[in-house]
């Protein structure tokens, strides 16, 4: 019988997360580019919530396991950091671009 392997479990199962994480950000991009539309609009804020907020647990969950220092989790780490950091700039610049002045 196999030895179970509770680093690779939750490795795994933060992989599919992160691609998860990743999709809801690809589609807060395009929710984001067609937002003169205001179903669209709602649906940029919806995914830009769920984005950041997924990020955060998941960034609190490897600080709480203690994998957040370590050096294998370290690319767990800067992934939902990154998103974290995309999503926030994109909202603050107003992506896709300011809105312009008249």
């Amino acid at each position: 019988m196999a030895k179970r392997n509770r680093y690779r479990e939750m490795e795994s199962n933060m992989t599919k997360i992160i691609v998860i994480d990743a999709l809801v950000f690809v589609l807060y991009l395009v929710c984001a580019r067609y937002s003169s539309n205001a179903t669209l609009n709602v649906c940029k804020v919806i995914t830009a919530i769920i984005s950041i907020f997924g990020s955060l647990l998941c960034t609190g969950w490897l600080y709480l396991t203690g994998e957040f220092g370590r050096r294998r989790s370290l690319w767990m780490v800067t992934a939902f950091i990154c998103i974290i950091i995309t999503v926030a700039v994109s909202l603050l610049l107003g992506y896709p671009c300011p809105p312009a002045t008249a």
